[in-house]
């Protein structure tokens, strides 16, 4: 006699299904961690890296008295960045295009952010909730950071 009957072997085989890796493009890799399917060279980013990259925003701004993090924001969103993310080596990316965040996408995350007050403490329990997300601007647009340190994306 077989050690489990035929029905359990078949739900053993449904449950390792369930958990398996989706089928991954050429060029790009499944990340565990994150459950994102990512370009080769492109890493989930890290907490530590996001924290930093909000802190050095609000000091960019305040800073540049808000005008000149206002237009050096224009120019880097069209590489799916604000300017923070940029000296972090950040981009915002959307898994289901495949694509980098565009200019009005980033314009509308970053409005999000400032009309919504307090988006680093939301930040913070919308990154309890899902974990690849960083900010309110993020959760409604579909976007994620992530770390593109040889700016793969960019190309």
């Amino acid at each position: 006699m077989a050690p489990y009957p035929a029905q359990d072997a078949a739900a053993i085989r449904r449950g390792y299904e369930r958990n398996a890796p989706p089928p991954v493009p050429a060029g790009m890799y499944f990340d565990h961690r994150s459950g994102l399917v990512l370009p080769q060279g492109v890493q989930p980013r890290s907490i530590g890296r996001a924290v930093a990259a909000y802190a050095v925003a609000a000091l960019l701004f305040i800073v540049t008295l808000g005008i000149g993090y206002i237009i050096w924001s224009l120019v880097v969103w069209g590489d799916g960045q604000t300017p923070a993310q940029r000296l972090f080596g950040l981009r915002c990316w959307r898994p289901e295009s495949s694509r980098l965040a565009s200019r009005r996408q980033m314009a509308l995350r970053q409005a999000v952010g400032l009309l919504i007050n307090g988006e680093l403490l939301l930040g913070f329990f919308i990154a309890l909730i899902d974990p690849v997300r960083t900010s309110v601007g993020d959760y409604l647009i579909g976007t994620v950071v992530v770390h593109d340190p040889h700016d793969v994306l960019k190309a």
